[in-house]
């Protein structure tokens, strides 16, 4: 059976654009998919993350700065007027509402801003105001770790 061109013209062209787009793919691209493909992180993360909100809730400074990286915990620090992360916590907690009500939901998975390192923000769904999410990084000993807290900024990227 003979095709007309009329049929075969569109069908070659919507072809051409989308294998030509002439879009080179970047580096960041390929982190990027790795890192989403990586359900085992995505689970890790969120079990890290359903223990940041247990610290809360109960403002164990301790559990709680464990589960942070050294640039969460000195912006905790100094948000809070602390000399400490363990003494910074538990107003930390409080400012949240001891963790009362937060829930852990959805991770999303992304990279640094070079591709290289895999990121996982948590949402948090807080029962009133929102404080925002919480981002999370694998440490030197593959744990995950917070590297930004809800309602604290860091102050630079």
């Amino acid at each position: 059976m003979r095709r007309s061109p009329l049929f075969t013209l569109p069908l070659a062209l919507l072809l051409a654009l989308t294998a030509c787009s002439g879009e080179e793919p970047r580096d960041g691209d390929a982190g990027q998919e790795a890192a989403e493909g990586d359900g085992a992180a995505s689970a890790s993360a969120l079990r890290a993350a359903e223990g940041f909100v247990a610290s809360l809730q109960a403002a164990d400074g301790e559990a709680g700065c464990a589960l942070m990286d050294e640039a969460a915990r000195r912006a905790l620090v100094d948000a809070q007027g602390a000399d400490d992360c363990a003494a910074a916590f538990p107003p930390y907690a409080e400012s949240l509402r001891h963790g009362e009500g937060i829930e852990v939901g959805e991770a999303a998975a992304g990279t640094d801003l070079e591709g290289d390192t895999p990121i996982i923000t948590v949402t948090l769904v807080y029962p009133d105001e929102d404080h925002g999410p919480l981002e999370l990084r694998q440490d030197s000993d593959d744990q995950w770790v917070a590297t930004r807290l809800p309602g604290v900024s860091l102050g630079g990227a």
